[in-house]
């Protein structure tokens, strides 16, 4: 496994090759192969694990950049607000109204606690003017901004008034009112497809970048880890080429290096994002852009840019309820634009409601406006199947992980101390196993109050605690095998505490099985998110998994509802079987050629 050296032409005078030319040589030529090394070279020979791999790698790529495939929001919108500033123009008034109404408590007899209470609330309405004013002066030229400027320097005072006390402050807040009055007939926006030389101000376009304002840090951390593996191959090539040609016995340094610095990379970028105050909303809420870019409310400069599925995960269609998917010939609708939905009936065509497109979407009878079929409300299924990955993936992974970080610590606690904590959590182990798993996960959440613990968290630790027991039987039988070995025994005779002899001497030998559980395991938690989301238990809408998805009809008829969810489980299942078995190969010393 080493690159062979001349020993003949490292021989000096007195003809010994010394320790010191041969280590080298060996740098110079190449390195000793360590055992992983090994287990990697057999893993890059076997075809069905780089396919597993390949396959599963895509999967996680759409789900963690599902924001940037399928949304409703726009990547870039340059528009006029019209409705956004006719809402702040009616905010002026009514602050200055609601000031005056707590002016007028504070003139009668309060007591400490009552009159904190109504400053408070004159603190609150100046926090929505002042927003309020900034959407008003932004959609107009500075020209049109002295109304407002004047209102604003009003309001200011009747403010500074009433929290000094002032009875002047009354007066104040009724000037301020009469001005909000006149603004809000006066300074009224003309609408968007109003004609050329229409009463009203014409509001100046912004550019803002919704998409991207709703994202949030962990999600761009996310996205830099997902890039920075799935370009493991190329960049870890040219980084090898580059940097360890010379000397290639740092390579097993090297590999510290890396992991530390794509974490790094991940964790720059995530504080770059939060640094900047980029996503500072809610995580993906529904947005109005596209019923209002439809309604004519926003007035683009250009065409905004939309996700290649410009639909959101709950925005709902219902005249398209239970369409099948648009490629087929069920899904046609018909002259009138209604789609009756398998229902040819005189009344079912009388009650249905013709299909509206929205802004951005394909035309009714586009091949590609609904590829994956629609649900119970009219959601597009390909779009919540693209989210609903990100809920079955991560469930799978997170709770492997953590099944696997409770078992590996428990079955090495009871391996290598023995005894009576061997008894004790064996016999806990046996009282667990003895349960059957699924009807225990069942049971667990349906005693878990949704609105307490988020249904995803809920299901990942039902899962971990409940099938952590497997992983611990095989680390405890590692343990006991390695616990008596000679290097065991070194480290206690130096002294070495039973944390360090455990996590860094015992542990790292007995990792072989664990790898492979935790593999097998990924597949088994998608498996059983699935099943308990499909009987009701997991994720609820207006959330979305593979498993509630499939939940989403019963009826035959609606046959992409089953097929689709039910094909994305089976192929993420197998690619994980197909991995875990070629990790367990690899494992194997008996299995190397």
């Amino acid at each position: 496994m080493t690159e062979q050296v001349d020993h003949q032409a490292l021989e000096g005078p007195d003809g010994v090759v010394t320790a010191e030319a041969l280590a080298e040589a060996n740098r110079d030529h190449g390195y000793s192969k360590d055992y992983w090394d090994i287990v990697f070279e057999q893993l890059g020979r076997r075809k069905l694990f780089k396919v597993g791999l390949g396959i599963l790698a895509l999967l996680y790529t759409i789900a963690v950049f599902a924001p940037l495939i399928a949304n409703d929001r726009p990547y870039r919108l340059e528009a006029s607000d019209y409705k956004g500033y006719s809402a702040a123009l009616r905010r002026p008034r009514l602050a200055a109204r609601s000031v005056g109404e707590q002016v007028q408590k504070l003139s009668g007899e309060l007591n400490s606690e009552e009159r904190e209470s109504v400053l408070a609330a004159i603190e609150a309405e100046s926090l929505g003017l002042k927003q309020s004013l900034g959407v008003l002066l932004e959609s107009l030229p500075s020209s049109a901004h002295g109304p407002f400027l004047e209102f604003e320097t009003k309001f200011d005072a009747a403010l500074v008034a009433a929290q000094a006390g002032d009875p002047a402050a009354a007066e104040l807040a009724s000037e301020a009112q009469d001005l909000g009055t006149a603004l809000r007939k006066e300074q009224k926006a003309r609408p968007a497809d109003a004609e050329e030389g229409a009463d009203g101000l014409v509001l100046q376009p912004k550019v803002r970048y919704p998409l991207f304002e709703s994202m949030p840090p962990r999600q761009v951390f996310l996205m830099i880890l997902t890039v920075l593996l799935v370009t493991w191959p190329i960049w870890n090539r040219v980084l090898n080429a580059v940097i360890l040609s010379r000397n290639r016995g740092r390579i097993r340094r090297w590999r510290k290096v890396k992991t530390f610095g794509v974490l790094g990379l991940c964790f720059l970028g995530a504080f770059l994002w939060s640094a900047f105050e980029v996503g500072e909303q809610s995580t993906f809420e529904a947005g109005p852009f596209k019923r209002d870019l439809t309604s004519g409310d926003l007035s683009p400069v250009v065409a905004p840019t939309f996700p290649p599925l410009s639909y959101g995960y709950a925005e709902q269609h219902p005249e398209e309820n239970f369409r099948a998917p648009t490629w087929t010939k069920s899904s046609v609708v018909d002259e009138r634009g209604v789609y009756v939905n398998f229902d040819t009936s005189d009344e079912a065509a009388a009650r249905a409601v013709p299909v509206e497109v929205r802004y951005s979407e394909p035309e009714i009878n586009a091949w590609n406006r609904h590829i994956g079929g629609t649900d119970e409300s009219g959601r597009d299924f390909l779009v919540r199947m693209i989210w609903g990955a990100r809920v079955s993936l991560s469930v799978g992974i997170l709770s492997a992980l953590l099944l696997t970080v409770i078992g590996v610590t428990v079955g090495s606690l009871a391996g290598y101390f023995g005894g009576w904590i061997d008894i004790l959590i064996m016999r806990l182990i046996e009282i667990i196993q003895s349960i059957p798993a699924f009807f225990l996960i069942m049971a667990t959440l349906a005693f878990l109050p949704p609105d307490q613990l988020d249904p995803i968290f809920a299901v990942v630790l039902v899962i971990a605690l409940i099938r952590w027991t497997g992983v611990a039987r095989l680390v405890r039988g590692e343990f006991l095998k390695l616990r008596e070995s000679e290097f065991v025994v070194a480290a206690e005779a130096l002294g070495f505490s039973s944390r360090r002899t455990i996590f860094k001497h015992v542990l790292p030998n007995a990792l072989s099985p664990v790898l492979v559980s935790a593999a097998f395991a990924v597949s088994a938690g998608i498996l059983t998110e699935s099943a308990v989301s499909y009987l009701g238990f997991g994720i609820r809408a207006p959330g979305a998994s593979w498993g509630s998805l499939v939940n989403e009809s019963k009826d035959p008829t609606h046959w992409w509802v089953q097929v689709f969810p039910g094909v994305l489980i089976f192929i993420t299942v197998t690619c994980y079987n197909l991995v875990g078995d070629a990790i367990r190969d690899a494992l194997d010393p008996k299995m190397k050629v």
